[in-house]
């Protein structure tokens, strides 16, 4: 379910180098959005990510977002500057767009030039364009179209009561591998575009999405690896025709796109490459906010204990570990340590616990781990998977 004004699509266009695989998606309005965007703070910065920074600081409203799969176009020099450049404005003159109004992404290996033979590229949008369109297809062509190692589509949306009618909020990501965000504002990889027909100005709008994504694709680990592409764009066209938003509206919507976000952060660790389960990690009772989110960092991103959760090993010695070198003083004779449910550990002391019933917790699809630290009032979740003999086999012959 497309908002009004969007359409959306995805091609094969031959810059993946997998036989049959769609690798040229487009996400276009019908007039110009306001936009927002967040980034990788990777110093390797990918050239579309330098791109579309520049262009948000530079302009105002926007038509779309062309991306591909295939090719990270990162570490590319001014050549890889130029072929970004180009997948713009192909999209803009096929369109028919002001110059510098469409924003770009990419994915794929790290180092390799765009495999852009621009007599060919010109086809394939010119194909894209043609294929455009608002049905549940055209939203899963475009998904599929930027995926690498995911299995399957992953796009949700909202629709939002106001005062004068509805607005509505799409989603999606992409995202398996290479995943722990570290987004921040304009001062996979994942990609993710988020389209609205919502009237809300772009600094509203970057507002929005910083503090949504701070509880959403700042909280989710796969691997502990940042990428060179990670990327967040959202278009807001108001073409919902409602107007200006109220407070209450506002507050309404806002809680609808922070649902929306972290729907897709979740999706993409239940997608982890090799997961075999999905784990929340709450981390509660700490000083400060950043305390909390911290430790959940420092536990999602531990090997030692996203293997035990793989041999369904309720080690609390590793979550313990990890929750020390975190960076947080604490008191360790305060700390509670529950593993699906099962109390293992208590103000500092291992608990006789049924390994069996522990055992039988950690077989389960979706697990829980809680840290209290009883030391204040915060608290912070985290999201992850566990590693299992896949996540090397597919991450050991990625090139090729």
């Amino acid at each position: 379910m497309l908002p009004n004004g969007f359409k959306v699509g995805g091609i094969r266009s031959g810059l993946s180098k997998k036989a049959g695989k769609k690798d040229l998606a487009l996400f276009i309005s019908e007039s110009p959005a306001h936009a927002a965007g967040m980034f990788t703070q990777n110093v390797a910065k990918a050239a579309p990510v330098l791109i579309d920074i520049d262009r948000l600081e530079k302009g105002d409203r926007f038509f779309g977002v062309i991306a591909n799969s295939g090719c990270a176009n990162a570490c590319t020099g001014t050549r890889g500057a130029k072929d970004a450049e180009y997948m713009c404005s192909s999209v803009e003159k096929a369109f028919n767009l002001n110059e510098k109004s469409v924003l770009c992404a990419s994915t794929g290996v790290i180092g390799q030039y765009l495999n852009i033979s621009k007599n060919k590229f010109r086809d394939s949008i010119d194909l894209l364009k043609n294929s455009v369109g608002v049905s549940p297809k055209c939203e899963d062509d475009a998904v599929l179209a930027i995926m690498t190692t995911d299995t399957f589509v992953k796009k949700t949306c909202r629709k939002v009561k106001v005062k004068n009618g509805e607005t509505k909020i799409w989603g999606c990501v992409k995202g398996a591998g290479m995943i722990h965000p570290n987004l921040q504002g304009f001062h996979a990889t994942m990609l993710s575009f988020i389209l609205t027909d919502a009237d809300i100005g772009g600094k509203s709008l970057q507002k929005i999405l910083e503090k949504s994504v701070e509880k959403s694709f700042n909280c989710v680990s796969v691997d502990g690896d940042t990428s060179t592409n990670d990327t967040v764009i959202v278009l807001a066209n108001g073409q919902s025709e409602t107007g200006n938003l109220s407070k209450n509206d506002m507050t309404n919507f806002i809680k609808a796109f922070d649902d929306l976000t972290l729907e897709l952060a979740k999706s993409m660790a239940r997608d982890g490459e090799g997961a075999t389960k999905f784990v929340e990690i709450e981390v509660k009772n700490t000083k400060t906010k950043n305390d909390a989110k911290l430790i959940a960092s420092t536990v999602a991103t531990s090997p030692l204990f996203k293997t035990a959760v793989f041999g369904a090993d309720a080690n609390w010695g590793r979550v313990l570990a990890a929750v020390g070198r975190a960076g947080v003083n604490f008191d360790l004779g305060k700390v509670d340590i529950y593993i699906g449910g099962v109390h293992t550990f208590k103000n500092g002391f291992a608990l006789n616990f049924s390994e069996q019933t522990a055992k039988k917790a950690l077989l389960k699809k979706e697990i829980q781990v809680v840290i209290d630290l009883k030391a204040g009032k915060e608290s912070s979740k985290y999201y992850t998977c566990d590693f299992s003999y896949d996540y090397v086999k597919i991450n050991g012959d990625y090139r090729s």
